[in-house]
């Protein structure tokens, strides 16, 4: 039955992995048969409090996905005329994507009013990686209108059986994050031995100061190795530039501290043997999507939410995090891979795995 499915929270053209994740949620059910509108933001955050460079990216997206980025979630006074774009579409379910209590307010406005439609919680975040006030509370001022919760790892489940009231957690169940299947593979680009890859969003509890210290030791049993960094700093880049020269590494690391447009993106995994995601702290990761999908091995902090999608010496790697990884032991797993040569056999489980985590099971699952 053909029906009609409203997506509400970042869309093209906002940039980052929550908009990306609801564009090819998106597209799926197009594929499928049912009409899909995206209700986004005109502006997602003010300027002010803002610390990335810009909030917009270019998306390819299909004609037949309809978008309205009609809210402003700081602007109360943009709501009623949303929510009304949302009630004249008649879906006959809403997804949320909730990922930061920021936008909790709005959220829950627009939750409370659907009557007569289903309204699913896409959870990709319960707990922000910052401290964040009465973050709790506003989770649960949205969650508590919710018929359905999909929470993408089980990090996330078992947060929200620990702090959200029961009667909340039992409308939630565990679904996964699929892998982007969409970047274009670069046949001119090859393999570069003992590259890392440092990808994604910058920002502190994503402890790329911890992998930058972990490469003199690995530079010195392994004089070729190179760190590729890529991302936006949220916020400055001086302490990475800073903490490079101290250590002497300069001509070891290659940092592009920008934003990547989707057509640049496999080009970096395909140049590197293992991508490190030396977290302080994580409930999931699209990143590790990514990888997947492009065959690189990950290592990767041993959180619940990352350990999920990775078997240690299977598909990658895991690095005790408790409280925080140390760049010791950063550096002996990033030697011990090189050592081993583990790239073809990790790469191939990489590749298979991701043959479980489609875009399509999900869709199935979220109806």
């Amino acid at each position: 039955m053909k029906m009609k499915i409203a997506f509400l929270g970042p869309a093209p053209p906002i940039r980052g992995g929550i908009s990306a994740f609801a564009v090819e949620l998106s597209k799926c059910y197009l594929e499928m048969g049912h009409e899909v509108k995206m209700f986004g933001f005109r502006r997602q955050y003010p300027a002010l409090i803002f610390p990335g460079k810009s909030q917009t990216a270019s998306f390819d997206l299909p004609d037949s996905l309809q978008t309205d980025n009609i809210f402003i979630p700081y602007r109360p006074d943009t709501w009623p005329r949303g929510l009304k774009a949302i009630l004249d579409f008649e879906p006959d379910i809403l997804f949320i994507s909730y990922f930061i209590p920021f936008f909790a307010p709005l959220y829950s406005f627009v939750a409370r009013a659907m009557k007569k439609t289903k309204v699913s919680i896409i959870l990709h975040n319960l707990v922000p990686h910052e401290r964040w006030p009465a973050a709790k509370l506003l989770a649960r001022s949205v969650l508590k209108y919710a018929d359905s919760i999909i929470c993408l790892s089980e990090a996330t489940r078992n947060e929200l059986k620990k702090l959200m009231p029961n009667e909340i957690y039992l409308k939630s169940k565990l679904g996964f994050h699929p892998v982007y299947d969409q970047y274009q593979i670069h046949e001119e680009i090859a393999r570069e031995p003992h590259t890392l890859l440092f990808f994604g969003l910058i920002k502190k509890y994503k402890g790329l100061d911890i992998l930058i210290s972990a490469m003199p030791e690995v530079l010195a049993k392994y004089q070729d190795a190179r760190l590729l960094i890529v991302g936006e700093v949220y916020g400055s880049d001086e302490l990475y530039q800073n903490l490079i020269d101290e250590l002497g590494i300069k001509e070891n690391v290659e940092s592009h501290f920008r934003y990547v447009e989707d057509g640049e993106v496999a080009g970096f995994f395909q140049r590197s043997s293992l991508c490190v995601l030396p977290y302080r702290t994580a409930s999931q990761s699209g990143v590790i999507a990514m990888a997947m999908a492009l065959g690189v091995p990950v290592l990767a902090s041993d959180f619940e939410g990352l350990a999920q999608y990775i078997e240690d010496g299977v598909n990658g790697m895991l690095v005790p995090a408790d409280p925080e990884p140390s760049a010791a032991d950063l550096a002996a797993k990033i030697i011990r891979f090189f050592d081993s040569q583990a790239f073809e056999s990790m790469s191939r489980a990489q590749l298979d795995k991701a043959k479980e985590y489609t875009w399509e099971a999900l869709a199935q699952m979220l109806l």
